[in-house]
């Protein structure tokens, strides 16, 4: 408890020279000389009384004093502010993503490591866009992990119809995603295992556009530099085979990772290979690390008003006092009629 005005504690100076001057008053009408406490049965006769009635008005009298003091209870409340980072996902589903230098490819391995990515966000907007020969949104911003998990899920290597792979698309893609509410805080992380065949924009206009609107761009290249076969279906077959170029020679799909790394630091990024499903897995936690969650904490503490804890009590010692004044002017009376 508090008081928000204890300057009306001041009023209680007043009872000792209230008190004086009462007895004084009261001695000198019985032409006794004053001696508040040893002459009290001298003054009324009752002494028992009179230190009742007395009590009950400085009863009440404190009552009020505390009242016009305001009494205040109150409890501290603590305001969280939650300033989440934007995260756009950009998804590589090219024919390329089957290889299977992970198990059993690597877009399967690449949902898993998105979902446990997923499951690991507090406040944070994420969004996924999807791309091959082209891109389109998946999943614009949001915080409902569990829907945007669910997303992820129906990736399949058939969701984009068209072939190749075209990384300025996605990033143009997912830098016009972002919501204007949030200019400062944003970021794409581009997973993919090739080098840019197809689109209408080239990566790296597409990485300056993102360095003007303040937007890093992780990349994160998948597979090894020496290149892995494809595995397709045969159409005509049925058949599994693997992937061949228009001599017939085995496609082997190979990251391109010197442009990679130009779209990452062009934006402020970072460029990271993953090799296996453990080293994606920690690439993604390592940039969920980097991508924290501002938080702004509040503290104010709200009161309320107490002031009924003293009034009412106040009143019924008002009424005591009342109710003995008048007992006793019934029994003067009886005792004059007498």
């Amino acid at each position: 408890m508090r008081f928000a005005d204890p300057a009306w504690f001041a009023l209680f100076l007043l009872i000792p020279i209230y008190l004086g001057f009462k007895w004084k008053q009261r001695g000198r009408q019985q032409g006794l000389p004053f001696a508040p406490w040893t002459d009290l049965k001298q003054v009324t006769g009752r002494p028992g009384s009179l230190v009742i009635f007395y009590l009950m008005q400085f009863a009440f009298f404190s009552c009020i004093v505390f009242a016009m003091a305001r009494p205040q209870s109150g409890r501290e409340e603590v305001k969280t502010t939650q300033e989440g980072i934007d995260i756009m996902l950009a998804v590589d589903t090219s024919a390329s993503m089957l290889a299977e230098d992970f198990r059993p490819n690597r877009l399967t391995a690449a949902k898993r490591v998105l979902e446990n990515f997923i499951n690991k966000q507090q406040s944070n907007r994420l969004g996924v866009v999807v791309f091959a020969g082209r891109s389109f949104t998946l999943m614009p911003l949001s915080t409902d992990y569990a829907l945007i998990a669910d997303s992820i899920k129906e990736i399949h290597p058939q969701i984009v119809k068209r072939g190749g792979t075209a990384i300025g698309d996605a990033l143009s893609n997912a830098i016009y995603r972002f919501r204007k509410d949030n200019t400062t805080s944003r970021a794409i992380i581009l997973l993919t295992d090739g080098e840019n065949t197809v689109g209408e924009t080239e990566p790296l206009v597409a990485a300056q556009i993102a360095r003007q609107k303040n937007i890093r761009v992780h990349v994160i290249g998948i597979g090894k530099p020496e290149g892995v076969p494809v595995p397709v279906i045969n159409p005509a077959t049925g058949r599994r085979e693997y992937l061949r170029d228009g001599r017939g020679n085995l496609y082997l799909s190979r990251i391109n990772e010197e442009d990679l790394k130009k779209i990452a630091s062009l934006t402020g990024g970072l460029y990271f290979r993953a090799d296996n499903e453990n080293s994606l897995t920690a690439i993604y936690d390592q940039i969920n690390a980097m991508e924290k969650t501002r938080f702004e904490t509040r503290k104010r503490t709200i009161y309320s008003e107490k002031m009924h804890w003293f009034l009412i009590p106040g009143l019924l010692f008002f009424l005591l006092a009342l109710l003995l004044r008048l007992k006793q002017g019934e029994v003067l009376e009886l005792r004059s009629g007498t």
